[in-house]
């Protein structure tokens, strides 16, 4: 067999069985591989907002100063940043759930259109 017939042979095998391959991956390995960058985000952002460490310390004083005012305003400033930290973290949650969904509905949705606009240029 020539060396020519050999490139088409393998050519020919590998982009039909990259196209099958391609959707089954798309949904396994590639939503995984996504899931575990959502979760790793999801984990940084949380250990840099460090809500934890926010609720951990609301009855301590801030700045050392023991006074009754000072604790009045520590605990009320600890309170606005664990609400605010809180909420931060719910909007990147959000984010987070809306990229994966746009993950599992790009594919679809792109076959779709690729198919629609093929069809209309036959007609």
């Amino acid at each position: 067999m020539s060396t020519f017939v050999l490139g088409l042979r393998y050519f020919f095998i590998d982009l039909v069985g990259g196209v099958i391959r391609w959707p089954v991956w798309w949904y396994t390995k590639g939503l995984a591989f996504m899931v575990q960058m959502a979760i790793g985000t999801l984990s940084g952002y949380s250990r840099t907002l460090a809500i934890r460490v926010w609720v951990k310390n609301i009855f301590v004083p801030m700045f050392g100063m023991y006074d009754w005012q000072s604790r009045i305003i520590s605990f009320f400033m600890r309170v606005a940043q664990i609400i605010g930290r809180s909420i931060a973290m719910l909007v990147m949650f959000i984010l987070a759930i809306v990229a994966l969904a746009l993950y599992v509905v790009i594919l679809p949705i792109t076959v779709g259109l690729v198919v629609y606009n093929f069809t209309g240029a036959l007609i």
